[in-house]
């Protein structure tokens, strides 16, 4: 159903294809016959039109050799990757029940940036989990730092019944999840526009996806950067190239080649 959905979408002239669901890469797992997501994408990209295919979000546990290979070896898998840290500090995940490390996550990106050197990779974080001190907040902060990403999605702890968390000891106080939090969307900020000003100068194809006050429109480069230029035409839907100019913002500024 996947594959005749990417196709029936390709046919009706859609640029990009979004993978999405809440365990992507536990795509196959039930279906049996060899099938995993691996699989799935390799036949996805030979999909004749087909111009982008861009992942929503993975775990780090979701990567195999094979689908770092596959991820990084054809050009129409977007230059973009989600993968869901949660904390960058050793102990936190292990609270959490994450079944991965710091290093581990570190070697990852090690290994997808070897392969894809400009990669933009983003990750959700959670502040303010149970037992977490402000000594841990820090490193976890200074870890993420550390990993250059690209964006992040920053979350506060919220106790719910029924989940183990609920009843860990050392809840974290609202005002210090609050303080917690505005560290991190601060690092965010600053991550995203030195990953964006590193592009400054350089063109770009941008997959044109609506259009703004003042005769501009906005789309989104293939690394998920979100661009804004001045064009007379309806380019909706088209990809074209756009030379990036400077960073206003959450967008950048740029003009079409």
């Amino acid at each position: 159903k996947v594959l005749e959905e990417a196709r029936r979408l390709v046919k009706n002239g859609y640029q990009e294809i979004v993978l999405t669901g809440i365990c992507t890469g536990a795509y196959g797992r039930d279906l049996g016959e060899g099938m995993d997501l691996n699989r799935l994408l390799l036949q996805l990209k030979d999909i004749p039109g087909l111009r982008r295919l861009r992942i929503s979000s993975l775990d780090p546990n979701d990567f195999t050799p094979e689908l770092i290979d596959t991820l990084t070896g054809d050009p129409v898998f977007c230059s973009h990757l989600h993968i869901s840290l949660q904390s960058g500090h050793d102990k936190i995940l292990r609270d959490m029940r994450r079944q991965y490390t710091t290093a581990y996550f570190a070697d990852l990106l090690q290994a997808l940036r070897q392969r894809r050197p400009r990669i933009a990779i983003t990750t959700d974080i959670m502040v303010g989990f149970p037992g977490e001190t402000e000594e841990e907040h820090r490193s976890s902060l200074a870890f993420v730092e550390r990993m250059a990403l690209a964006g992040l999605h920053v979350f506060k702890y919220s106790p719910r019944k029924g989940t183990k968390a609920y009843d860990f000891p050392g809840q974290v106080p609202h005002p210090v999840k609050e303080k917690r939090s505005q560290d991190f969307l601060a690092l965010d900020k600053k991550l995203r526009d030195a990953y964006a000003r590193s592009f400054l100068g350089e063109t770009l194809a941008v997959l044109v996806e609506t259009d703004v006050e003042g005769g501009y429109w906005e789309g989104h480069t293939d690394n998920y950067l979100k661009v804004r230029f001045p064009a007379a035409e309806d380019l909706r839907g088209q990809i074209v190239p756009v030379r990036l100019l400077e960073t206003a913002g959450d967008y950048i500024l740029g003009s079409l080649v």
